[in-house]
């Protein structure tokens, strides 16, 4: 569904038009009212993503309107185990790192294994910065949006560590017309009825029925989303793995 289609009356703001039953053309046709829907339509997008990400199999998920890939490469310099993001190049907070890779000092990509030094005791070398634990690093621990190297780098590489994670989507302003959701298509009106959703039961909290209709609808489709993303890596094929008993 394309944001706003005041042609059609297919968009996201015609739909929510018809869940408040504000009438055609009430809030495509109202600076200040479209501004408001344009940012809850924005808080439905943030309702609908962490349903996104945990039932997304293996296929991870990313707003096709982004730019730039999900991939943050930045300098590794010398003695510095710590390196802080917030957001991506485009201003996207960055949610989760998913992967980390480092460059060798001969120019190698390599993969660092992620540890939690909460549960691990043999990582405290990472937060302890023994200046003797240096050298290429092969290690990392997540702290809020900071991660920590073990060993300390010995060595400066430009464009020398690799980052890949999960972002917020790219947002609608009130001004966009024919710009669609990053989530798959018949998924679409989610936003639109968590939007309208939420302007009812602000300003139309007498009207308890239909309310409860649209909570109902908005329940079914998250649970539809959620079994579509689970499902959507038919391309790679199941691996069956025998189970080992321990018959002691």
């Amino acid at each position: 569904m394309e944001y706003n289609d005041t042609t059609g009356k297919s968009g996201l703001i015609q739909d929510c038009e018809f869940w408040t039953n504000l009438g055609d053309g009430t809030i495509s046709g109202d600076a200040t009212l479209l501004a408001r829907f344009t940012g809850l339509i924005n808080n439905g997008y943030d309702e609908v993503l962490p349903g996104v990400f945990s039932s997304d199999a293996k296929w991870q998920w990313d707003d096709p309107n982004q730019t730039k890939h999900p991939i943050l490469t930045f300098d590794l310099v010398a003695g510095q185990a710590d390196y802080t993001f917030i957001t991506d190049e485009q201003g996207n907070s960055i949610l989760e790192i998913e992967a980390v890779y480092v460059k060798d000092p001969g120019g190698t990509w390599r993969k660092m294994d992620a540890v939690d030094s909460g549960s691990d005791p043999h990582t405290s070398a990472i937060f302890a910065q023994n200046s003797s634990n240096t050298g290429t690093p092969t290690r990392y621990d997540k702290r809020g949006p900071t991660i920590w190297l073990d060993a300390i780098p010995n060595y400066s590489q430009s464009g020398g560590i690799r980052l890949l994670f999960n972002r917020t989507p790219s947002y609608f302003g009130s001004t966009d017309t024919t710009k669609t959701p990053g989530i798959p298509n018949l998924f679409h009106r989610l936003l639109s009825m968590i939007a309208s959703r939420d302007w009812l039961m602000v300003n139309k909290s007498e009207q308890v029925a239909l309310i409860n209709n649209v909570v109902n609808a908005i329940t079914i489709k998250k649970a539809e989303l959620a079994q579509f993303m689970s499902r959507r890596a038919k391309d790679e094929r199941p691996v069956i793995r025998a189970r080992i008993e321990d018959s002691r």
